[in-house]
């Protein structure tokens, strides 16, 4: 198992309750959903500003 990090944001609330929503349907409530989805979204994120 690769090794975890902790980190503490501020987003928008509006923002974080519409991606929890997202994030809970998609992957309903699995153990560690959230840490997956934001995983996810960083990853997509990266892959994005590379490209640009």
């Amino acid at each position: 198992m690769k090794k975890k990090k902790r980190v503490t944001i501020s987003v928008n609330n509006e923002v974080d309750l519409l991606f929890r929503s997202l994030a809970s349907s998609k992957l309903c409530f699995t153990s560690g959903w959230y840490s997956i989805a934001i995983e996810e979204a960083m990853l997509l994120w990266i892959d994005k500003e590379k490209k640009d």
